[in-house]
């Protein structure tokens, strides 16, 4: 059977997977990814192992492809040539500009698919792009290093803030901290050198400082942030006036004025009192935004607000689908890109997302698709496409600027069946019963314990 008939079975039996693996061969060529490491390094070099090898086995990792970096390692090795010392060696020293540059750079490629494929981008605030913005710590890892072998204490390798493109749902800058223990807000100036004229930041309370708001207002950026208790000083400059109802409860509105030193930014201070309290309590949430009423209505920003909800749901993607954090990488550097290598990953299937999107229609592909069943398929058809289908075939789509690679995508898309990977919507959680008796540590047979319920 001739290569090319070969990937036609793929795209016949699994187009999903065909989509994934021409999306990754375009936006991750080598050259493009040794390109940018030259380019963001500062002291590291490649000398025996390329950049675009290194990237190449933690997407591996980061896919749950392989099982761990030993394992991709193993499965490289011969074409690699380099020992697994030299791979680990490279990764504890791999400097964090270098990933975030990594992600910043991929995702403007990615952006230029995404926007050659008609009804992908959704609009969310007109003539403005909206971004939301989150924190995200690594979890602990295990106590492989020397330093952490006489701690009882999970040892944090590291955290990042991101930033993700509401429109197109692409996490365009990740800002690494190799401080585990640090304060998200510390990061924020870093992040502010990214922010360019008429971004529209949404963020949580957490985020809500001084600084930053009134740094966003000075780049001529916008924002929709929770406001925090204590981290602002303010006073209103208005009354209070009813807007209406939204899905969540009642909306009000009010002008205040925010002070800094000398300096002072006019604002609006939405309020939503709640039909129903959050988890933590609070029967109303109040949020600032220097938007005009023209550009959003208070209303539409409530609704913006409720829209962060999607970063929160990649961080979880990350988690739950892919495999973000490594627990036997202890630096924080290798810990760091290990991160990366899966906002890589998720990046890559939000542009098969876009192009599904383009063809089967937003509402489809957000309410009835299943993320996780669709990423556990193409990871399972994966290893069969590498034995089956020559790499010379994969190289027409390395080559394909960004609106044929939309064209092929959308081409693709049409033959993916959206009922092999059903979203089961999830029902209301049932209230925990009432623990009747026993310990933690002591064991229970459970034939018995259903023998006895048929008795009853």
């Amino acid at each position: 059977m001739l290569p090319a008939s070969v990937l036609d079975r793929f795209i016949e039996k699994c187009p999903a997977a065909v989509m994934v693996r021409a999306t990754l061969e375009n936006l991750l060529r080598p050259e493009r990814l040794d390109e940018i490491f030259e380019n963001a390094r500062e002291r590291q070099y490649s000398r025996m192992l390329l950049f675009s090898e290194l990237v190449a086995l933690m997407t591996a990792v980061a896919t749950r492809t392989q099982q761990s970096v030993r394992a991709a390692y193993l499965d490289a090795e011969q074409r690699l040539g380099v020992s697994l010392t030299a791979v680990y060696d490279k990764l504890k020293l791999l400097e964090p500009g270098i990933s975030a540059s990594l992600i910043r750079q991929t995702a403007v490629d990615a952006a230029q698919v995404i926007d050659g494929l008609p009804g992908a981008c959704q609009q969310v605030l007109r003539g403005l792009d909206v971004y939301y913005l989150d924190g995200n710590h690594l979890a602990a890892t295990e106590h492989r290093l020397a330093e952490l072998r006489t701690t009882r204490e999970g040892p944090l390798p590291g955290q990042t803030l991101a930033l993700m493109d509401a429109q197109r749902e692409l996490i365009m800058e990740l800002v690494p901290c190799e401080d585990g223990h640090a304060q998200e807000r510390s990061l924020l100036p870093e992040l502010l050198r990214f922010i360019r004229e008429q971004m529209v930041i949404v963020a949580d309370r957490n985020f809500c400082t001084t600084k930053f708001l009134f740094g966003l207002a000075a780049l001529s950026a916008y924002f929709i942030i929770r406001q925090h208790a204590s981290t602002l000083t303010w006073q209103p400059t208005g009354r209070r006036r009813c807007i209406g109802r939204s899905e969540t409860g009642t909306v009000y509105e009010q002008p205040v004025e925010l002070t800094s030193g000398d300096q002072t930014l006019h604002v609006r201070r939405i309020t939503i009192l709640l039909d129903r309290p959050t988890e933590d309590g609070d029967t109303e949430i109040h949020l600032l935004t220097n938007l005009t009423a023209r550009q959003a209505s208070a209303k539409k920003v409530a609704v913006v607000y409720r829209g962060r909800w999607t970063i929160e749901s990649a961080f979880q993607t990350l988690t739950d689908v892919l495999r973000c954090e490594v627990e036997t990488l202890g630096y924080p550097r290798a810990a760091l890109f290990a991160f990366s290598a899966a906002v890589l990953a998720f990046n890559i299937y939000a542009v098969v997302r876009a192009a599904l999107r383009s063809v089967h229609g937003s509402q489809k592909i957000d309410e009835e698709l299943s993320d996780h069943h669709l990423t556990n398929d193409v990871v399972a058809k994966q290893p069969g496409m590498d034995i089956a289908v020559e790499p010379a075939v994969w190289e027409r789509y390395q080559r394909l600027k960004p609106r044929q690679l939309s064209r092929e995508l959308r081409s693709l898309a049409r033959h993916v069946r959206l009922d092999r990977y059903p979203k089961k919507k999830r029902g209301p959680k049932k209230p925990q019963p009432p623990k009747r008796s026993g310990a933690r540590n002591h064991h229970i047979s459970t034939a018995r314990l259903l023998a006895a319920k048929r008795v009853e």
